[in-house]
């Protein structure tokens, strides 16, 4: 069956995080016409995309199905920095620390040979003459990946949202969608009392998407993350052109840090046996637990000595969780005909791969099929499996 020119479809992306962002940029670029809805404004600070900073890797502990998702959002990335005139992508390199048996430390090494990646292997005395800004453990080792960085995450946001609009995208801040209703040849969506028909609709909601009715059959829970902001004592030696991002592996979890932004701050973040789950978005706090500040206190102080121990600012951001941590794109479960699809959950881990997500799903909406690459995202995996929320 012929499918129809990019220029008679019309479709309707609900979320502008960097999911929906993304798609936006990838289907405008198709002269697909594009109206994208978010509840307050992109690169805003209660979803899953704000906090400055995100990691960018290719040798990925998470496993090797992202390499290929990562090799093809560096071109993109590189691409919308062009279109945009803006730097988004520092490639620092990434270390990662721990015990070599360590199993995140394994899962890396493994990436590495099966995809032929460049990673220096570093024992402690090389890896803290080399970045003597990071303290190792006497059993620990640096596994450092040059081609990895740091992206400016809210800028990133910015960029992709402002480049569809460039292309005849529509943007629909503070609006609300607070019904979707599938159809064989439309979508509608009911925001207020405004009703629009769409031919299609991307569900991309982030980290509110175990809250939106129209996605209650997917097993999702939404989690906070929490990052932290520390003043260094001598702030060259940590800034975005002398510094890395670095990850440190623990028995109960994991801390990661990234070269200064902003000449003045470093963020890091410390997660010990995971991101707790919240029972609403209202319920997202400003402020972290006494436990869980002095784990990533801790934490900071045993890694980056350099830092003061107390953080000058804390955010707390969200994101949606599936059972197995990879995301999901494709079709919802339920909906009448095949044209609301979903692109979210994407555990904490998606934004460097986001360009890539982004052209599957421009792929899925004009060509009908998103491509080999992502297959493992299949909404389809979960059939029969029962929804999980927080609600």
């Amino acid at each position: 069956m012929l499918k129809p020119p990019s220029s008679s479809l019309h479709v309707a992306i609900v979320g502008a995080g960097v999911i929906g962002a993304m798609s936006a940029w990838r289907l405008a670029r198709r002269g697909v016409r594009v109206t994208l809805f978010d509840r307050y404004a992109p690169a805003h600070d209660r979803g899953a995309a704000g906090g400055e900073s995100r990691i960018f890797r290719i040798a990925c502990k998470e496993g090797a199905r992202h390499v290929p998702l990562v090799r093809e959002s560096l071109a993109m990335w590189r691409e919308l920095e062009s279109e945009a005139d803006q730097r988004l992508l520092y490639q620092t390199g990434v270390a990662t620390v721990g015990a070599a048996h360590a199993p995140g430390m394994r899962a890396i090494r493994e990436t590495a040979a099966e995809f032929g990646l460049r990673l220096e292997a570093l024992d402690r005395a090389a890896a803290s003459g080399r970045f003597p800004q990071f303290h190792l453990a006497p059993e620990e080792m640096m596994l450092f990946d040059p081609e990895g960085g740091a992206l400016r995450a809210d800028l990133a946001v910015l960029c992709a949202v402002e480049r569809a609009a460039g292309l005849g995208a529509s943007l629909r801040n503070y609006t609300s969608v607070d019904a979707v209703e599938s159809f064989d040849d439309r979508v509608e969506l009911r925001s207020g009392d405004t009703k629009e028909t769409f031919s299609h609709v991307v569900m991309a909601p982030g980290g509110w998407a175990s809250f939106d009715p129209a996605l209650a059959v997917l097993p999702l829970v939404t989690r906070r993350i929490s990052l932290g902001w520390f003043a260094p004592r001598e702030p060259a030696r940590y800034d975005i052109g002398h510094s890395i991002v670095l990850m440190h592996l623990f028995e109960s979890g994991y801390f990661y840090m990234f070269p200064s932004m902003d000449g003045a701050t470093v963020k890091g973040s410390c997660n010990i046996d995971g991101w707790p789950a919240i029972d609403a978005p209202q319920a997202l706090p400003r402020s972290l637990p006494p436990g869980e500040l002095a784990h990533l206190c801790d934490a900071a102080a045993a890694v980056a000595p350099g830092l003061r121990r107390d953080p000058v600012r804390i955010g707390v951001y969200m994101d949606a969780y599936t059972p197995d941590d990879e995301g999901l794109l494709g079709c919802v479960p339920g909906a009448k005909g095949s044209r609301t699809l979903v692109a979210t959950g994407f555990s904490g881990h998606g934004f460097k791969f986001s360009p890539a997500i982004g052209e599957a799903v421009a792929r899925l909406i004009v060509e009908g099929e998103a491509g080999p690459q992502v297959a493992h995202l299949d909404v389809a995996r979960f059939q029969g499996m029962p929804a999980s929320s927080t609600r």
